[in-house]
């Protein structure tokens, strides 16, 4: 058990690392085609941010990277929309798309393997 003795405070979320097979493909996913804006950039990683989301692109970490190491979700304002991008840019589709309560869903591959749902719910 925890004790509040011990914890740990947090004062806000830098980033989340993700690994990167291709630091290329994947700036070029996020960026061109979920329209994050890139940050910061190196040879092996690249700092992309979408609001307050900082995603760190690392090819380092692909050697971890066995199975989909992260999956997020990202709400869309059209989803018939979101559906016709992901087919004219052959993105790959892990599952959907389908119903949710409330609205629609569908799973998307990233170019390193990793989960990105995109969803829209009917307010």
């Amino acid at each position: 058990m925890f004790s509040a003795k011990y914890m740990v405070i947090i004062e806000t979320l830098s980033h989340i690392n993700m690994p990167a097979k291709s630091l290329q493909k994947a700036v070029e996913f996020y960026t061109q085609f979920l329209d994050f804006e890139v940050v910061e950039e190196s040879n092996t990683t690249a700092l992309i941010a979408f609001d307050n989301l900082h995603l760190k692109l690392d090819t380092a970490l692909e050697v971890y990277a066995k199975v989909p190491v992260l999956s997020f979700l990202l709400d869309v304002d059209d989803f018939t929309e979101a559906l016709q991008e992901v087919e004219e840019n052959h993105v790959e589709i892990a599952k959907g798309p389908f119903e949710i309560e409330g609205g629609e869903s569908i799973h998307l591959i990233d170019p390193s393997g990793n989960l990105v749902e995109l969803y829209y719910r009917e307010e």
